[in-house]
């Protein structure tokens, strides 16, 4: 697997995972969109590159999934412990 960056979307990707926390979702979304336009394109994808795109896709994923506060299910009654 090659860390260079081989499409030209790849770099919003890059720049998503290297953005600091206030501008995070900003870079997630223009990656994202970048990402889309690519797969619209007219001119379609090569196997390798459909491959990355979807790879981009999922690593934005965790990278969101990050951003999601955590929620804590220790303080919460249980459900048999409710009246």
């Amino acid at each position: 697997m090659s860390n260079e960056i081989k499409y030209p979307w790849q770099q919003t990707v890059v720049d998503a995972f290297l953005a600091l926390a206030d501008s995070l979702p900003a870079k997630i979304n223009v990656a994202e969109r970048a990402i889309s336009a690519r797969l619209t394109d007219p001119q379609q994808a090569g196997l390798d590159e459909r491959i990355a795109l979807k790879d981009g896709l999922r690593a934005l994923q965790v990278l969101c999934a990050e951003l999601r506060p955590k929620s804590s299910h220790a303080n919460e009654p249980k459900r048999e412990d409710v009246a």
